[in-house]
């Protein structure tokens, strides 16, 4: 294999078991590689015990639409992949069409404010404190760091709906939350930024789940990852694009019947 080129391989297993029989589901699945330059699919497969059916959201990111086609008591989803992303990558290169008009509806977007990216005080100060026009993205590290130094990691610390400001009171999240923080900041400086759903391969945690960070546009997308205070480079597989989590969830959807649920995850990130 070139010595330019990292390899990533992933097996991702989500099981849901439900107590009595589904009698409807529905579920959204983001868990498919952005068309990036220097990212190639080798192979890239997503099975279920129900049907699924791929589109191409507004974004351009590919997304699953799963339908439960008759009763059952679980719900599966199995992704197998292998992926080649070139060495020394530090900013996002979009394969997709870029018209002016294209990106600035995306640059209005991703200015915008959402419930989970509202700034408090701290944050607002934050960002227009450290954020240094000649300096941009090492103004923007240093967001990062500081984020991550005031939002502790701890797993079960936060859930889907947690905003930026809940995050930051309560000094404790996981890498959704320093995302949507950094979100926070970006915007208030007046930065188009985005919420950025993958894989990131080595890291401890961050291997064994899907990942979160930011890409920021500074002429191109940067991407930071805020809780490894680093730029994205060839260990991050990106999934999807958006507003915030809530958009862009690797799998999200409703259900009827069922009773309780127990959910079972299993993801393997790995050379």
């Amino acid at each position: 294999m070139n010595k330019r080129v990292n390899r990533i391989k992933v097996h991702h297993e989500t099981r849901y078991e439900y107590e009595t029989d589904l009698s409807y589901a529905i579920q959204r699945i983001y868990l498919t590689p952005r068309q990036l330059k220097g990212v190639q699919v080798i192979a890239w497969e997503i099975k279920s015990n129900f049907d699924c059916f791929s589109q191409i959201d507004s974004l351009g990111n590919e997304l699953h639409l799963l339908v439960m086609s008759k009763p059952s008591k679980i719900l599966s989803i199995e992704v197998t992949g292998l992926v080649d992303v070139y060495k020394g990558r530090t900013r996002v290169e979009e394969r997709l069409s870029s018209r002016d008009k294209k990106k600035e509806m995306f640059h209005y977007l991703f200015k915008k404010f959402t419930d989970l990216t509202m700034p408090n005080t701290e944050i607002f100060e934050l960002a227009l404190g450290t954020f240094k026009t000649k300096d941009q993205v090492n103004s923007l590290l240093l967001i990062a760091e500081a984020i991550e130094g005031r939002i502790e990691y701890t797993k079960g610390a936060t859930g889907v709906k947690t905003t930026a400001i809940e995050a930051w009171e309560q000094k404790a999240g996981v890498c959704q939350d320093h995302a949507h923080v950094m979100l926070s900041a970006a915007r208030v400086i007046g930065l188009p930024a985005r919420y950025v759903s993958g894989y990131l391969q080595g890291e401890s945690d961050a291997s064994q789940a899907t990942h979160a960070w930011v890409e920021v546009w500074l002429g191109k997308w940067i991407g930071i990852d805020v809780t490894n205070k680093k730029l994205v480079d060839e260990k991050f597989l990106s999934l999807a694009i958006g507003a915030d989590y809530l958009s862009i969830a690797p799998i999200r959807g409703v259900r009827q019947g069922g009773g309780n649920e127990h959910m079972y995850v299993k993801v393997s990130v790995s050379e």
